[in-house]
């Protein structure tokens, strides 16, 4: 969620991952991922998983947006299914929405610090 909440900032980097862009009447949608390379198109539909209280489970929508839940949804089928996602690295998640390699760096390494620097 922190790799999708830092993709937000670029909106036009979320819409290509949607392959359907508009409101489905049947609820079905298909999002393209990136897994180990290589673009996946994944077909979900837009039941969630709720809590006996109301509401999603996992991610929240602002307002009537359900980007952020399809997306999720999507994500969580590609890795077979929501608890995967749990933990992990933002880079990770960077690769699979971007197609794009990344690196990771630890603040405290000298080398590291001083290429911030």
């Amino acid at each position: 969620m922190s790799a999708l909440a830092c993709l937000a900032e670029n909106p036009e980097l979320v819409q290509r991952l949607f392959v359907t862009k508009t409101y489905q009447h049947d609820g079905c949608y298909r999002l393209r991922l990136c897994k180990n390379g290589i673009w996946v198109n994944i077909t979900i539909d837009d039941y969630f998983p709720c809590s006996v209280k109301g509401g999603p489970i996992f991610s929240r929508a602002h307002g009537n947006e359900m980007w952020v839940l399809l997306l999720e949804k999507a994500y969580a089928k590609l890795h077979g299914n929501y608890y995967t996602l749990r933990g992990g690295f933002a880079s990770e998640g960077f690769s699979d929405l971007t197609g794009n390699p990344t690196e990771c760096y630890d603040f405290e390494d000298p080398i590291a610090s001083s290429m911030i620097d």
